[in-house]
């Protein structure tokens, strides 16, 4: 009995200290916690972090044709890029991007699409540099134009999310900066933030042989795009991505032991940092 208290101990304490662990990752809570509405149309604007292996779009799609969701996305995305190098309120004119597209049924067939309002997207996703927000040259720009693209999109209908970004390899100590960085200015703008930076933390203290970044120490491996979408699809679309046969696209599919474990991590971090339950 004595053994079976003290084992009990234990694992109460290592689930407690688990969960210390995870909340100490950020101090600022989100004050947005869910869309309006479910979107249907959802534009990614950022840089590399995005559009690493084949783009970030492509795995979302794959989730949401999984689990049955109606789901577009589309991306503009430029090297390197701040907030304040995208003209976000240019890519929401109706007779510019997602204006026309191709059937992928080998015909190429032109389809030229209309959208009552000229609303063409109904949730716009901004990501900044992936310093940006903690560096003390480039956080005045984050600041500045996470405002004023909020305000644009807002204009059109659609709804803002900034993403929060993950820390350098090496570098943990970025995992909370980027957290509180990203959510503050998403609350000041009424936005949601999108918390992929705390799911590769989390998914790195339960497996840390897992790479999600390569040698660069920043850009995603495979599997980082991989929790990248599963964290931006469940958000966007309040599902779990657990349960998907889904491997990831680009001639990088994942193990099935592997795409279990990430598409879990997404679910509890998307979860715990929303307080949904």
């Amino acid at each position: 009995m004595k053994i079976a208290r003290t084992l009990l101990g234990l694992t109460l304490a290592a689930s407690l200290s688990v969960s210390a662990a995870f909340a100490a990752d950020y101090t600022i809570k989100p004050k947005v916690t869910e869309l309006k509405v479910s979107p249907e149309r959802v534009l990614l604007v950022g840089n590399s972090f995005m559009y690493y292996n084949c783009g970030v779009n492509g795995y979302i799609s794959g989730f949401a044709k999984d689990k049955g969701k109606k789901l577009s996305v589309t991306m503009a995305t430029i090297g390197g890029a701040g907030l304040d190098w995208h003209d976000v309120k240019s890519y929401l004119r109706p007779n510019g991007l997602r204006s026309y597209s191709t059937t992928n049924d080998g015909s190429n067939k032109l389809i030229f699409h209309k959208y009552p309002g000229g609303k063409v997207f109904e949730a716009v996703v901004l990501q900044d540099n992936s310093q940006g927000p903690i560096h003390p040259e480039l956080k005045k720009f984050f600041e500045k134009y996470g405002a004023i693209h909020s305000k644009d999109i807002r204009a059109t209908g659609a709804e803002p999310l900034f993403l929060m970004t993950w820390a350098y390899h090496g570098r943990p100590e970025m995992t909370q900066q980027l957290a509180d960085a990203t959510t503050k200015v998403a609350n000041d703008n009424n936005a949601m933030v999108i918390p992929a930076g705390l799911a590769f933390a989390n998914a790195l203290k339960e497996r840390p042989d897992l790479k999600l970044t390569v040698a660069d120490n920043r850009h995603p491996t495979a599997a980082g795009s991989y929790l990248e979408a599963a964290v931006i699809f469940a958000a966007l679309t309040h599902t779990s991505p657990e349960g998907a046969n889904y491997l990831g696209g680009c001639e990088k599919p994942l193990s099935e032991k592997d795409a279990q474990f990430l598409q879990g991590i997404a679910w509890k971090t998307v979860k715990d940092f929303y307080g949904w339950k």
